[in-house]
């Protein structure tokens, strides 16, 4: 799905990434893990198509991708939108087309799917940390993407809605989404198929099963 073969890239006089090989399949979870600076955010717009790397290949046999951010436009307080027309705006892109009743019913379900049918009317900017990131990834998915790619989504979320956003990206898993998540806690990938651990530049690959429980990178 994505190929990275011996890709560098640099900024004006500053290297950041350096021969970096990753494969990530269909299906498959992959997790991303580093310190602040390290090069992840340099990746992930080069996984999702934002730069063009200086040297190296990179393949993707889909443009299909769901991406979330840290944060969204959707989060600010003057937004006058429904977590239901929020939500249905991810339809607005999509390649698959929906007439009104079944973009209806696409609305209706993927709220049903993420515990949303209660606040279908509310307006976004009432809702909580954890609330607002279940509406951000049903708008991501509801086109059906061949990718979600997460970068650190629970940035200001309590503990209680960050357990629930991991609960949700391991359902997903389970219903084949390949994921590419980057996340600053180890814990959060333990159901993850592989992790990778980028810094200064490098990437260094380890097997989920092996690494689970005793991660010794110092994030």
């Amino acid at each position: 799905m994505i190929q990275f073969e011996h890709v560098s890239f640099s900024y004006p006089d500053t290297p950041v990434l350096k021969d970096v090989c990753f494969h990530l399949e269909e299906g498959q979870f992959v997790g991303i893990l580093g310190p602040n600076g390290g090069g992840k955010s340099t990746f992930l717009r080069l996984a999702l198509g934002l730069l063009k790397p200086s040297s190296g290949t990179i393949k993707r046999t889909s443009k299909k991708i769901s991406y979330i951010a840290q944060t969204t436009a959707i989060s600010d307080t003057s937004f006058p939108a429904t977590v239901e027309e929020v939500i249905a705006l991810g339809l607005v892109d999509s390649k698959i087309r929906f007439d009104f009743a079944q973009k209806k019913k696409r609305v209706k379900e993927i709220m049903e799917e993420f515990q949303l049918t209660k606040y279908r009317k509310r307006l976004v900017n009432e809702l909580s940390g954890g609330q607002l990131q279940r509406v951000k990834i049903a708008k991501a998915l509801i086109s059906q993407p061949a990718l979600l790619v997460l970068d650190e989504p629970d940035a200001g979320m309590d503990e209680h809605a960050h357990e629930n956003l991991v609960q949700v990206i391991n359902q997903l898993h389970k219903k084949k989404t390949t994921i590419l998540f980057v996340s600053h806690h180890p814990h959060d990938l333990e159901d993850a198929d592989a992790i990778y651990f980028i810094e200064q530049g490098q990437i260094l690959t380890y097997e989920a099963e092996l690494e689970r429980g005793h991660s010794h990178v110092d994030l």
